[in-house]
């Protein structure tokens, strides 16, 4: 009984000579760290914290000038994937952390960041990541390098959840700026992240001018940017040079506004996208634009210029909306804009639709790498199209627009544009009996009105290959095109 007790009063004992010399632990070991950190000479810390149990670094007032010029109020790291004995000599992963060496961290905050890079300049009030799990991954340094070496950090590091506030960046040359209340990002994962949220998006040139473009949402989700990230790692990669596909699932961007907007008087209440896929190989997608207005001010000649026009057309406002719908299907070897619909209110409906077909492996790689050279070897081509115009005003008001301006009346007007168009000639194209024809049912539509359909359907995909019968002396385009027009009421 006496042994136990003794024993477990030693235990006690060792404990409490343990717990007492953490802290003097940690006080060397936060010396050891600033003293490293501040060894190259390029570095100063007004100091530094260490937590051994929590695994927890943290310095306060960092400024360094490597590459560029880096200020930080606070930086702090917890939870890290490091043994505590190391931790205790003063050695951690951001001790002498070389570029390109692995971090893994539970949480890491930053705040009152500022950074000059090639005369750019960044800041950042406050970051919080958790979850944060860099890889190894290959550095680059010099003047010019820095998206370089963006771009390989974001193809090593995932993280689980990241929000930003009161970022800003001002361009060298311009003086222009933007700024982003917050960002936050979800399941981020080397290039692909299940979410992206941006919140008080501003661009103002060159201020104290107000800024031209304001956006106060914008979300992403299920975005893949990992031919980006690959493209522009590569240190022969230019702006400029094309970085690949963007896949993503879905995009809402709303309340748009700024000078650029108010100088014209247009409105714009949000632009939606989705995207569904069918295994690996089939996608549908759909993008809509809703809540277009454009009623110009009178104070501003832009303004009172456009309103003379609307008001010619016995419009106050012109409102548009667009829906477009298209499947983008490997397995046939087909992309198709299923409808596209430009919409006026008071004007009528534009209505798109196209297929394109044959597409091979060079059309693919051009999608996918945005490679204008890959489509000179496929053999894709246009299947056929529709264009239908649904006039609900459109005719109507364009011809009391066009006698306004020419001090002509409209039924003068609407004559003399469809004698025109029944007379257009285009040059080098073959005028045949069938392009008359064609062209005497557009006549017919800016005379009267009604549902116009202009019609593709050629006996064979018109791909690239074929584009050099355009280039001939007179071809009959309606004939290859496999034109054709009608008109209803």
């Amino acid at each position: 009984m006496r042994k136990g007790i003794v024993a477990a009063l030693a235990v006690v004992v060792v404990a409490g000579v343990a717990a007492a010399a953490v802290p003097l632990v940690e006080r060397h070991a936060a010396a050891q760290i600033k003293s490293d950190m501040e060894a190259d000479g390029s570095t100063k810390v007004g100091s530094v914290e260490v937590g051994l149990f929590a695994r927890k670094v943290a310095f306060n007032d960092l400024h360094a000038m490597r590459p560029g010029e880096i200020t930080i109020g606070h930086w702090e790291a917890s939870g890290l994937a490091w043994p505590i004995t190391e931790l205790a000599k003063g050695r951690t992963p951001f001790s002498g952390l070389a570029p390109g060496d692995p971090v893994h961290a539970e949480r890491l905050e930053v705040r009152n960041l500022r950074m000059v890079q090639d005369k750019a300049r960044w800041s950042v009030d406050s970051l919080a990541i958790s979850g944060l799990h860099l890889d190894r991954y290959e550095s680059v340094a010099g003047p010019g390098q820095f998206s370089h070496l963006v771009a390989r950090i974001a193809g090593a590091l995932s993280m689980g959840h990241l929000e930003q506030k009161g970022t800003t960046f001002t361009d060298p040359a311009s003086n222009d700026r933007v700024t982003i209340d917050s960002l936050v990002v979800d399941r981020f994962d080397k290039g692909q992240a299940g979410s992206i949220a941006v919140g008080g998006f501003e661009f103002t040139p060159k201020p104290p001018r107000d800024p031209v473009f304001r956006m106060p949402e914008l979300k992403l989700t299920d975005l893949d940017f990992r031919r980006g990230v690959q493209a522009i790692g590569v240190v022969t990669w230019r702006p400029g040079v094309p970085i690949g596909r963007i896949d993503l699932g879905s995009a809402s961007l709303s309340g748009f506004s700024g000078e650029s907007f108010t100088r014209y008087g247009i409105s714009l209440g949000s632009i939606t996208q989705q995207s569904q896929s069918e295994g690996k190989d089939v996608r549908h997608s759909r993008l809509r634009i809703e809540g277009f207005v454009l009623d110009p001010p009178a104070q501003s000649r832009e303004g009172l210029q456009i309103r003379l026009v609307l008001q010619a057309m016995g419009l106050k406002q012109l409102k548009l909306e667009s829906d477009c719908a298209g499947t983008e299907d490997r397995i046939k070897g087909e992309i198709s804009v299923d409808r596209c619909a430009l919409t006026g209110p008071e004007l009528g409906d534009v209505t798109l639709s196209f297929k394109l077909v044959q597409a091979d492996a060079p059309f693919w790689k051009a999608i996918d790498e945005h490679s204008s050279f890959a489509l000179l070897g496929t053999k894709a081509g246009l299947g056929g199209a529709k264009l239908v115009v649904a006039d609900r005003g459109l005719v109507e008001r364009s011809v009391k627009a066009v006698a306004a301006t020419s001090g002509q009346s409209p039924a003068a007007v609407r004559a003399s544009l469809a004698q025109e168009v029944r007379r257009f000639q285009p040059a080098g194209i073959l005028i045949t009996e069938d392009l008359s024809k064609l062209l005497d049912t557009v006549a017919r539509f800016v005379e009267s009105g009604g549902t116009l359909t202009l019609e593709a359907k050629p006996a064979s995909p018109i791909g690239l290959d074929k584009m050099k019968y355009f280039t001939r002396p007179g071809p009959d385009l309606v004939d290859i095109l496999g034109l054709s027009a009608t008109l209803s009421r």
